[in-house]
């Protein structure tokens, strides 16, 4: 099994969580806990945010960084990583609260594979989550504890992604639309472009959405 390290947690601020938004940072594959930082500093005021680094050294062509799960060669994470890497955020954030107390809301923001981790957490326990962003990502196809209820449920998803994003395949687009209509139909925002990244466009969308959510 993997952790999350707390020591290398990437915090807004370090007092306590008890009534306040918590936005949670998932970095990309062969990335770190401060490649979102622009999208931190973005956030509104009264948000606090933590960016984890993922539990899993990256590997060849991304080494030197760290991500979620591996991957076969169609992108899919091994067999078991990705309940693996839901355990790791969800023990991370257990033991969060009973430290520094109850956020009010908690949202999440991922990119790339941390996108793909965003949306398997909302497909394992969607209400712990007021929102969730997910820019570049993918529907990973393995099975999901709460995949049945998430059309009744409703959730509120942001899904953010440049036209000609060069590392999506056009398949895992359609995939992620399929899923997402009868769960969030208004959740697919298109920007022009061919950036893997997140642009500043999309922060500045993503920031207003996660204000209006988690009610700053």
């Amino acid at each position: 099994m993997v952790e999350i390290d707390s020591a290398v947690v990437n915090w807004s601020d370090t007092e306590s969580l008890e009534g306040r938004p918590l936005v949670v940072l998932l970095h990309g594959y062969g990335q770190h806990e401060h490649a979102l930082d622009d999208v931190a500093a973005a956030l509104p005021e009264g948000i606090v945010t933590a960016a984890l680094r993922g539990p899993r050294p990256s590997r060849a062509p991304l080494q030197g960084g760290n991500g979620w799960w591996d991957v076969d060669e169609f992108y899919i994470p091994e067999p078991g990583q990705d309940a693996e890497a839901v355990a790791a955020v969800l023990g991370w954030l257990d033991r969060t609260i009973a430290e520094r107390g109850a956020p009010s809301a908690i949202g999440v923001v991922g990119h790339s594979q941390g996108a793909a981790l965003a949306l398997t957490l909302l497909r394992n326990v969607p209400e712990r989550f007021a929102a969730v962003v997910a820019i570049a990502g993918a529907w990973i196809p393995q099975v999901q504890p709460a995949d049945t209820r998430l059309a009744d449920l409703r959730p509120a998803v942001f899904w953010g992604r440049t036209e000609d994003d060069p590392a999506i395949h056009k398949q895992s687009v359609h995939s992620l639309r399929a899923a997402l209509a009868p769960i969030a139909p208004d959740a697919e925002h298109v920007y022009p472009g061919a950036e893997h990244a997140v642009i500043p466009e999309q922060i500045s969308d993503l920031a207003a959405f996660l204000k209006e959510r988690l009610g700053v």
